[in-house]
């Protein structure tokens, strides 16, 4: 299938994403050997969504292997993506380290799993890859922005 081909690159920058996370780790904790709460919450998501955007471009290749129909498949994994992207909003939102910015900031992310749902139910009730690939993205995305907030040094933390 053609579409899969395309996940390829997407699955290779959140491996990429993930692999730095190795640094972080090491350049990141304080004097103490400990992390902030915000740090620690950015990194795990940032594993989390580089991890979740890799196993959902895989997703289709194995699926592919049970299901035929182009449109089953992707109504299959848009399904699985959209209750994915609920629950994560719904713990992102409950952690202690999240405030009213970071909980706005899942909005993205409910929209993304609202598009799943339309993409299984709505329209024609013929499925696409595109709406899939937009969840995807959206995984990516906010790998790398977590990575980008997790590296910013703040200038409170200069020493």
């Amino acid at each position: 299938m053609e579409e899969t081909q395309s996940l390829y690159p997407v699955a290779q920058l959140a491996i990429t994403i993930a692999g730095f996370a190795s640094l972080v780790v090491v350049l990141k904790r304080r004097d103490d050997g400990m992390w902030d709460s915000g740090d620690a919450d950015r990194f795990h998501g940032m594993l989390i969504h580089a991890s979740f955007a890799t196993g959902f471009c895989f997703l289709p290749i194995v699926l592919s292997a049970f299901v035929e129909d182009p449109q089953h498949l992707w109504s299959t994994c848009s399904l699985l993506l959209s209750a994915q992207l609920f629950w994560q909003t719904l713990m992102i939102a409950r952690l202690k380290s999240s405030n009213w910015l970071t909980r706005l900031g899942t909005l993205p992310g409910f929209l993304a799993g609202i598009l799943q749902v339309f993409n299984v139910f709505g329209g024609d009730g013929r499925a696409e890859f595109l709406p899939y690939l937009v969840g995807i993205l959206w995984h990516t995305f906010q790998a790398a922005a977590l990575f980008v907030l997790l590296i910013w040094v703040r200038p409170d933390q200069k020493s």
